[in-house]
């Protein structure tokens, strides 16, 4: 259940709309990412940034979906500004209690995402 749940939580991100699907996020879930240590509300904070990307990269997503037992791996893409193309790997840890995601890790190299972190200043 917890490769599906991952699945739910990768596709919710990737949706342009940038709304929370009900009953996927347990209150007070929270997302915690590898390249600032940083752990902020999943709603809205996390769906606030995914507008604020898609801003200066309308085409921003995540492909190549591969999930497992509370896990998930796919690739950010997008197209920058300059034309160029955005491309960095990822991994979500998803931590799931009574069917609700409460925690999201994400793992990702910031190098890759050093254009797109430019962007957003």
């Amino acid at each position: 259940m917890s490769g599906t749940i991952a699945r739910q939580v990768v596709e919710a991100l990737a949706d342009p709309s940038s709304t929370p699907p009900e009953g996927l996020f347990a209150p007070g879930a929270v997302t915690w990412h590898s390249f600032d240590e940083v752990e902020a509300p999943t709603v809205p904070d996390t769906f606030a940034s995914l507008v604020a990307i898609r801003a200066v990269v309308p085409d921003f997503t995540m492909t190549e979906l591969r999930t497992g037992d509370g896990y998930a791996q796919y690739v950010v893409t997008g197209t920058l500004p300059d034309g160029s193309t955005l491309r960095a790997p990822a991994a979500l840890v998803v931590h799931v209690e009574g069917g609700m995601v409460t925690r999201i890790e994400e793992y990702v190299d910031t190098g890759q995402l050093a254009p797109l972190f430019a962007l957003l200043g």
